[in-house]
């Protein structure tokens, strides 16, 4: 596999900006609704944590290896030893360690391959070029 370009560590946080918002977006909508009926906001309140749960571990995984933030920004997540986009399995693993260790895992994006702990764990890396 032909090396492809690193993302840079600004985009990779504007990419996490974006994703965070996305994550976040429908218990705004949720609190519309509660505002409302609170029947309703609750039952949507639950259907945001689902996304946002789902998104924010599995996210990476959609087709072509990019969250919603990630396509913005022309970003992807590849198996960094095969070049396929990143399954929902490595996508899990590389956000678990970074909801568990948070800025620990961050501290890592500062070597060569601009890789956090997750990426490494998972042998993900982020680039600006499709896989």
């Amino acid at each position: 596999m032909e090396e492809l370009p690193y993302a840079s560590r600004l985009n990779r946080l504007l990419g996490q900006i974006l994703d965070g918002l996305v994550a976040a977006a429908p218990f705004i909508v949720a609190a519309i609704f509660a505002s409302m009926n609170r029947f309703v906001g609750i039952v949507f309140m639950l259907a945001a944590a689902g996304w946002s749960f789902f998104y924010y571990f599995f996210s990476d995984g959609f087709s072509g290896g990019q969250s919603y933030g990630k396509r913005a920004l022309g970003m992807h997540v590849i198996d960094a030893k095969t070049g396929a986009p990143c399954s929902f399995g490595q996508s899990f693993l590389r956000n678990i360690l970074l909801a568990i260790l948070g800025p620990i895992d961050w501290i890592f994006i500062f070597g060569e391959r601009h890789q956090r702990l997750g990426d490494i764990v998972s042998n993900a890396t982020a680039t600006t070029e499709s896989p």
